[in-house]
């Protein structure tokens, strides 16, 4: 009996203690799966635009690399293999690999250039941006001795850099395994002990592997055998139970039972970890890829089909910039929170990086029922969320494919949700599109059209600056003028600007369409002698930190004193209430130049807005205009902002003036200036020119 006892215990207790080192290596294997991804998001979380990349006194991207999120050393790389910035540590290192680092870094860098050319050979038209899976993510052995990660992906060339075919610059990330960050890891998942070592340890070790398979290290830790100790501190109720008999024997067992379960219960929560996303509870990629590829088994009694949707919250990364990174991580987990509650259960919702999400939903019959759970998607996220004592407004926009799941591969599937993502973002976000074959070719015809645009700002080829002239309502001349671009395709012809503006603002190239403008209208400022010259900015373009300091030295070089200069913003720029915004509009004003408010009226400016900032005209919205001679409301409320004007001591323009008694009621009200087509439609230089010098005064002036 006592050996039976005795056998039981310790063939009990093996067991119990091989569960738990099991769950140990399936922790340890899971933490470096979510470092992986985690280190992966980061890239897309805190990656910017290329118009600082040759700077070298610019540090922004050199901090939010190396220094935020950990990375230790970065590196951006160009289409011939040359380091064009290094990073570490928060700031900038110089133009080539740190010691020891390219010699691992080429290899991985190849392997992925050979992986775009392959893209971009199925499909030229694409562009690397449309392709799936576009990243390396390794863990690698330094010369060192050092063990890192190195994630590699391609990034939007440099907004100075001339047109590529594709995107063919890459950011290179790394991130030292240091004992400082598996202290961490070891802290997180429970488990002590946590180190690298050359040689494996029994039970408790995990191979690291290499790119090529091969062993870089191994993590050992302290092994944990609870049911060993157990027995040991047991050994005199064990003698006791020989004693006893069958009755603390029964006790034992159960004990043992009850450990055995909880370790089980351990073992699958070590399985979820592994398979959701630690941030929201979302599934990650692993369970996502695994659900999408399972969907298509699905039986139902109908034919049915199976809804992908690719998600993104839109401007997250101004949500970061402005609010910080631990807000951006609180309305990641409130978005997926709202994303859940929408969704059925047989419908899996998943975090893939950074603000991406997807969901898979098999089971659905029909186009309206696809679209219908979409719309209600776009809507949950309409409602403020509440993060910490800000409400944040927030959109996302919706890409969805509606497949057989034999028609198309799982991969083909995810490829058509993103092209019709890509497709909601054009429409102006905050909207859902479902994927359409017609879309693939849409996709292509705007990469086409945005490297035709880039072609034209560099050449100067087909866009052409026009000027509508603004009168005043006290000398009836001309008084300023306001400059606006026009595109004359060569196979499409006029384009209206809505169509390559905000192409302009989505591809990265608005400040130099911006500054070709500028200077165009500044040399003709210059030449016509004209008093001033009022030049749109787009709100993308404050986003640049040395805006202020280009504008001044881009007039000063074409002659056009500061004075003479009137730029003019919209609504949308005041109510963002940004402190860049504001030094940037500070620093114009103190050099002599004018701010002007565009289309007043259409947004929620308050009186509080326009005294912070300083505005020195207002620009009546042409939709209050219309109205004004004949809607006895609208003249009032049209009276009343005119009045506030000039009580903040500003000037006020009257945009689309298109009758003569329009033309009356606003001058009888104080408007300063006046512009519509009653007055002139915008004019080539040549055309101003002859205006100017045949006189000021417009041809229906006083009807």
């Amino acid at each position: 009996m006592a050996i039976v006892c005795g056998f039981s215990a310790s063939w009990a207790a093996g067991r119990i203690d091989a569960l738990a080192q099991a769950q140990q290596r399936t922790a340890v294997r899971s933490a470096l799966v979510q470092a992986a991804e985690r280190f992966a998001a980061d890239q897309d979380i805190v990656l910017e635009g290329g118009y600082f990349i040759g700077e070298d006194r610019n540090s922004g991207i050199d901090r939010n690399l190396t220094t935020d999120l950990g990375h230790d050393r970065t590196y951006l790389v160009g289409p011939d293999g040359a380091v064009l910035r290094a990073s570490e540590r928060g700031r900038y290192a110089g133009r080539a690999y740190q010691q020891g680092d390219g010699a691992v870094v080429k290899p991985i860098v190849e392997r992925l250039r050979l992986k775009i050319a392959s893209v971009q050979f199925d499909d030229p038209g694409l562009g690397v941006d449309g392709a799936i899976g576009l990243r390396a993510v390794e863990k690698v052995a330094f010369t060192n001795g050092d063990i890192g990660l190195l994630g590699v992906r391609p990034i939007d060339p440099p907004l100075d850099a001339p047109p590529v075919t594709g995107n063919e610059y890459l950011l290179v990330s790394i991130k030292i395994v240091t004992p400082a960050v598996l202290a961490e890891m070891s802290e997180h998942i429970g488990i002590t002990g946590l180190a690298r070592a050359s040689r494996p340890v029994a039970d408790a070790s995990l191979p690291i592997l290499g790119p090529n398979g091969n062993v870089l290290t191994y993590l050992v830790w302290n092994p944990s055998r609870p049911a060993r100790g157990l027995l040991l501190e047991a050994a005199p109720a064990l003698a006791l139970m020989m004693i006893f008999g069958g009755a603390l024997m029964a006790i034992i067992l159960a004990w043992l039972r009850q450990t055995s379960l909880r370790l089980e219960a351990s073992q699958a929560h070590a399985t979820y970890f592994a398979l959701h996303d630690p941030l929201t509870g979302a599934a990650n990629r692993t369970l996502f890829d695994t659900k999408l590829r399972e969907a298509g088994g699905y039986e139902y009694l109908a034919e049915t089909k199976v809804l992908l949707i690719s998600i993104d919250v839109d401007h997250f990364k101004q949500i970061n910039d402005t609010w910080g990174h631990a807000a951006g991580d609180e309305l990641l987990k409130e978005v997926a929170k709202r994303l859940q509650l929408e969704m059925p259960e047989d419908a899996t919702i998943a975090r893939l990086g950074g603000d991406e999400f997807a969901i898979v939903h098999p089971g659905i019959v029909g186009d309206g029922q696809a679209r219908w759970i979409c719309h209600r998607l776009v809507q949950c996220a309409r409602t403020p969320f509440q993060i910490g004592q800000e409400a944040l407004s927030v959109s996302l926009s919706i890409g969805a494919a509606l497949e057989r799941a034999e028609d198309v591969t799982p991969e083909e599937m995810m490829r058509r949700a993103d092209v019709a993502l890509y497709a909601a973002k054009v429409a102006g976000r905050d909207g859902m599109a479902m994927y359409e074959p017609a879309m693939d070719q849409e996709k292509r015809d705007r990469r086409r059209l945005e490297i035709e645009l880039r072609n034209a700002i560099l050449t100067g080829e087909g866009l052409q600056v026009v000027y509508q002239p603004i009168y005043s309502t006290k000398t009836h001349g001309v008084a300023a003028a306001e400059a606006l671009v026009r595109w004359t395709h060569p196979m499409r012809g006029l384009l209206p600007p809505d169509m390559f503006i905000g192409l302009a603002e989505d591809c990265g190239i608005i400040d130099q369409l911006g500054m070709f403008v500028l200077r165009q209208a500044a040399r003709f400022a210059v030449k016509t002698g004209l008093s001033r010259i009022a030049v749109n900015f787009s709100p993308v373009q404050f986003k640049n930190e040395r805006l202020a300091e280009d504008v001044l030295a881009a007039i000063a070089e074409e002659g056009l004193s500061p004075e003479r200069l009137e730029v003019e913003i919209t609504e949308g720029m005041l109510l963002k209430n940004s402190q860049q915004v504001q030094r940037l509009l500070k620093t114009l004003r103190e050099a002599g130049v004018s701010i002007a408010l565009d289309d007043f009226g259409t947004g929620y400016a308050s009186i509080s807005y326009l005294r912070n900032y300083q505005v020195d005209k207002l620009k009546i919205d042409q939709s209050y205009t219309r109205l004004v001679s004949t809607d006895a409301a609208v003249g009032e409320i049209v009276r009343l902002i005119i009045g506030t004007a000039h009580a903040l001591g500003m000037v006020v323009t009257a945009e689309g003036v298109e009758d003569v008694e329009q033309q009356k009621a606003l001058a009888a009200m104080g408007c300063t200036y006046l512009q519509g087509y009653l007055l002139s439609r915008p004019l080539s230089a040549e055309q101003m020119q002859d205006m100017l010098d045949r006189g000021n005064h417009p041809r229906r002036a006083h009807g």
